[in-house]
């Protein structure tokens, strides 16, 4: 289970390289406190938690540790009982055992790559051996968005688990600037460090976009750098942003501000981003609906792709590029109001007085 130590990128991060959120997550789980960690998809999830990993092995050697990947492993609690059971050498577990164990020794439990609240037996089992010895026995949770948007429903099966919740922001300058180093060393790329900051604008510091990036100047050369519609296109690329704009449909604007989507001003983080909403649209739309304009399909990706769920002006605000300036709850409304009339033989777009709007099939 502790193979991630010889990873060459975990070994080559310093101890700060994920800001003072590292820190407080070592202190946390030495002294006897759970913690959740989230952050925007691409925020390097399973590079956090095995280099909290390999900084626990080494600050505290007295501390056990098992690392379970919830993406990678099947029988869960069965990975976890065999584990106890060799670190207790004890050949069945049961509450007996375990607390007897827990009486002089610590034990943490890291889980990584959690992308939903329905572990519901693994988090229950975790939970009753928590309830043993609250000071020994820790786990840390290194999730996606859901830990924050759904804590309720982590907190049902756990609630002694996922708080205190932290989030994982995105790079600055000089932690692009280490990703790129790093990278370079990994892979042999040799990407040059003075295209840093347009990297950084571009990405918004999110390390997935910033390794993609690379990847696309490696294979097409810095010019892309200059094409951001082709960039945008670049298949490893295309896939990360696809999974930061679905948040955009699901958080309330708040929630995006809160997670890190949108800055504090409201607007979006990535200048890629950006792009990528302004072009991207469900393919067929123009077949299915000739008469619709590009700004047309994009609203009506926006409430396909979100059915029953209301959508509000703020959502249709970003698709019409709308600013601080420009703003106009007219236009939002004329904006619906064409599409709903384009479609109505085969989707109604229902009003809801002071909400927004939600789409409904015929």
């Amino acid at each position: 289970m502790n193979q991630f130590i010889n990873s060459s990128i975990i070994q080559q991060l310093p101890k700060d390289h994920f800001g003072s959120v590292t820190q407080e997550v070592l202190g946390l789980l030495s002294s006897g406190q759970c913690a959740g960690i989230y952050g925007i998809p691409g925020y390097g999830m399973d590079y956090f938690a095995k280099h909290i990993a390999l900084l626990l092995n080494t600050k505290y050697p007295e501390i056990e540790l098992v690392f379970l990947n919830l993406e990678l492993e099947n029988n869960k609690i069965d990975i976890l009982e065999k584990e106890f059971s060799r670190i207790t050498g004890q050949g069945k577990i049961n509450e007996i055992t375990m607390a007897k164990y827990l009486e002089s020794n610590k034990l943490v439990v890291i889980l990584s790559e959690v992308y939903s609240p329905n572990y519901k037996r693994l988090f229950r089992f975790l939970s009753a051996i928590r309830e043993l010895n609250q000071q020994n026995f820790t786990v840390l949770t290194v999730a996606n968005y859901t830990i924050f948007k759904h804590a309720d429903k982590y907190l049902q099966n756990g609630n002694n688990l996922f708080t205190p919740l932290r989030k994982i922001d995105n790079f600055g300058l000089e932690g692009v600037k280490r990703i790129i180093k790093i990278n370079n060393d990994e892979y042999k790329w040799n990407i040059p460090l003075d295209l840093t900051k347009k990297i950084l604008f571009l990405s918004g510091g999110n390390p997935a976009l910033v390794y993609s990036i690379c990847m696309a100047i490696y294979y097409e050369g810095e010019k892309i750098l200059d094409h951001t519609r082709k960039l945008v296109k670049y298949q490893p690329l295309n896939f990360r942003l696809a999974e930061i704009a679905e948040l955009i449909t699901k958080l309330t604007i708040e929630e995006q501000i809160q997670i890190g989507v949108l800055n504090n001003n409201g607007t979006i983080f990535s200048e890629l981003l950006v792009e990528y909403l302004k072009n991207n649209e469900i393919e067929g739309l123009d077949k299915l609906f000739p008469d619709l304009t590009k700004t047309d399909r994009k609203i009506l990706t926006l409430f396909i792709r979100n059915p029953g769920i209301i959508i509000d002006k703020d959502q249709l605000s970003l698709i019409l590029d709308q600013t601080a300036d420009t703003y106009s709850e007219w236009a939002i409304y004329k904006a619906v109001a064409r599409v709903r009339d384009k479609i109505r033989d085969r989707y109604t777009i229902r009003t809801l007085k002071g909400r927004g709007w939600r789409m409904e099939g015929k």
